[in-house]
């Protein structure tokens, strides 16, 4: 689906958006322009969304893992296994700006194989309708002063448990010592 984005410079830019996703908490874009080498190659775009910009993937170690993300939803949609990764609503897009990307090519059978199975992941938002009777919650009122008090008593009942188990630990123990020496 044909989406327009602002570039920096402005210009609105029609693009297709191929895969729009989360990982590591890190927001990623793969887009195209619809370009096709004469190989039959699709060139396609890749970028981090870092606030409301479409930025260039410039680490190394990261853009190893994007392509091993894109080899992965390759595979699973080919094989037809259950997708490990959470796509984005693309409307989210609407207030990103391009800014610069990371240029790739794909074969147009692969680019679509990355582009299937879309799982978007939207929050559930739960809205009453007017007409539906609306539960009130009761306010609770609370007796701070007798729950402090109950606690205390809790704490007595705790301490007097354990003096008495401490106690009982020094017979023992004084047992112990002496079967120790009629041994030795």
């Amino acid at each position: 689906m044909a989406r327009k984005i602002k570039n920096t410079n402005g210009d609105y830019v029609e693009i297709e958006v191929v895969r729009y996703f989360v990982n590591n908490d890190t927001e990623y874009l793969i887009y195209s322009l619809n370009e096709i080498d004469e190989s039959g190659y699709t060139k396609l775009y890749a970028s981090k969304i870092i606030g409301t910009k479409a930025c260039i993937i410039t680490d190394n170690e990261e853009w190893n893992l994007i392509k091993e993300i894109i080899k992965e939803v390759v595979r699973c949609n080919r094989d037809g296994s259950d997708l490990n990764i959470i796509d984005l609503n693309e409307d989210n897009l609407n207030d990103i700006i391009l800014q610069d990307t990371r240029v790739f090519k794909l074969q147009g059978n692969l680019v679509n194989l990355l582009q299937e199975n879309k799982k978007i992941e939207e929050p559930i938002t739960v809205i009453p309708e007017e007409n539906e009777p609306q539960e009130e919650i009761e306010e609770i009122s609370l007796d701070y002063e007798k729950l402090y008090k109950e606690e205390l008593e809790k704490n007595k009942v705790l301490e007097s448990n354990i003096e008495t188990l401490t106690e009982q630990i020094d017979k023992y123990k004084e047992i112990f010592d002496k079967i120790k020496e009629m041994v030795e």
